[in-house]
């Protein structure tokens, strides 16, 4: 696989079946900073699987960028890391570069690279921090989902 769409299509592909396998409300491309910065994949899982209003707040949202090269990576597009898991998804190259060269971004928490058989993810780099560290409340990220979904099915109607 030597072409950058089809590495990040297959990555994302990866991703989607990572966010399904785990039971969660997910939507790729959310904007935010009224869409001055998109994430890829947004993932959200309740914490305690009741519809209550705590359960959102205490619920975990994780973020995923998708990055096929170091080209893409340095583009100035995406590292948009606000949940309280944020995940870089690459080939391992990449992770192995970004090691070298102390570039891993400080709110990444794991690197996750497809297995030899492009079957799943798997973790190639583990930083995870304990407990709750998002940068924006559980309702503007919501939200965001929300909005997303909309919009997609917006151009769908047409």
């Amino acid at each position: 696989m030597s072409k950058r769409p089809d590495i990040t299509a297959k990555l994302s592909q990866l991703v989607e079946k990572r966010l399904d396998s785990q039971n969660m409300y997910w939507s790729p491309e959310v904007n935010f900073d009224g869409g001055k910065k998109r994430v890829d994949f947004v993932g959200f899982h309740s914490k305690l699987g009741a519809p209550e209003a705590v359960a959102v707040e205490l619920g975990q949202f994780e973020f995923y960028e998708v990055k096929s090269s170091m080209a893409d990576f340095t583009s100035g597009h995406g590292l948009t890391f606000y949940g309280d898991k944020n995940f870089l998804v690459c080939l391992p190259e990449l992770a192995q570069q970004l090691v070298e060269q102390q570039a891993i971004p400080e709110r990444v928490d794991m690197i996750l690279c497809p297995d030899k058989s492009w079957k799943r993810l798997v973790p190639k780099i583990d930083r995870m921090r304990v407990g709750l560290h998002r940068e924006r409340t559980a309702a503007e990220i919501l939200w965001a989902i929300v909005k997303t979904h909309r919009e997609s099915e917006e151009v769908f109607d047409e």
